[in-house]
């Protein structure tokens, strides 16, 4: 069986932070006159970069089939499905991970289920650790 690895990305990374600066940039400098009116199309060059650049940040999630993306707030598990599940930390009540099955559940007892049988191991202990780190004290 072809084991797969999951791409992480933690949207507080400084990679995520410096793609998200040259937007803002991209989109101040665009919007004052003193620069856009000295060379012809700039304006239109920052604002496709800035575009362009949010765009890197967002769709490595639908280039890779099994991803997790994460900020302090909440994470978003896509395993082979074409959307993932988000979840806010502040609502996992609980998780498992057992039969290389991941189950969370959230407060009011819904539960969510995750087959990881075809996910490395490295992989898997990682998700384990972001869920871990980032639940702790959620008892509901």
């Amino acid at each position: 069986m072809d084991m797969r690895k999951i791409y992480f990305d933690n949207f507080q990374s400084v990679q995520n932070g410096i793609l998200l600066g040259i937007s803002i940039l991209c989109f101040i400098i665009s919007g004052i006159d003193y620069f856009t009116e000295r060379v012809e199309n700039l304006d239109r060059i920052l604002r496709v970069l800035g575009h362009l650049s949010i765009i890197l940040i967002w769709c490595k999630m639908f280039i890779f089939r099994y991803s997790v993306s994460w900020n302090k707030a909440g994470i978003n598990i896509r395993i082979k499905k074409f959307f993932g599940k988000g979840f806010s930390f502040k609502k996992i009540r609980k998780f498992q991970f057992e039969e290389n099955k991941l189950i969370i559940y959230k407060i009011g007892n819904k539960k969510y289920e995750f087959d990881l049988s075809n996910v490395e191991r490295s992989s898997q202990r990682k998700l384990i650790e972001i869920l871990d780190q980032n639940t702790v004290g959620n008892n509901g």
